[in-house]
């Protein structure tokens, strides 16, 4: 509420979230107390052999400038319910013989990604295919007796 009344009172201030600029050169940034250093990932295709370097997880907006695999991308902020969170993504695609830099990922670990069985999907699925089988036999009987009749005739 402080940011909203002091931006009332400038002249050319214009607000966005959790920005403000002032003119057209100085940009101020609020960001949160709380300092997270990025979890950094290497993940890569076994099909085409590409590399990708993803940093997630941080809260400085300018904290992977630094590092040489993320120097020509930008950070991008996680939204939660139309609202920013204060924490930043960055992915960077690595060229041939690039690395990644530290990784929080263990080597020895291998990726096991799970799905859980969801009750609700399934039972969303049975239904929709319930209703489909119901409505081909009705176009199938509709269609039988509109030949019926014809023949009939």
């Amino acid at each position: 509420m402080v940011l909203l009344s002091f931006c009332k009172g400038a002249s050319c201030c214009a607000n966005n979230a959790n920005k403000i600029f002032f003119g057209s050169g100085t940009r101020l940034t609020i960001e949160p107390k709380e300092q997270y250093e990025p979890e950094v990932y290497e993940l890569s295709d076994t099909k085409t052999n590409e590399k990708v370097c993803l940093a997630t997880g941080f809260t400085r907006h300018n904290l992977m400038k630094d590092w040489t695999a993320f120097s020509g991308t930008e950070a991008s902020q996680i939204v939660e319910d139309g609202k920013p969170t204060g924490v930043y993504n960055q992915v960077a695609v690595l060229e041939a013989g690039q690395e990644c830099g530290n990784t929080t990922e263990k080597a020895d670990e291998p990726c096991a990604a799970s799905l859980e069985p969801d009750e609700m999907v399934n039972l969303a699925s049975l239904t929709v295919f319930g209703l489909r089988v119901i409505f081909m036999k009705t176009v199938v009987f509709n269609v039988l007796m509109t030949l019926r009749l014809w023949i009939s005739q």
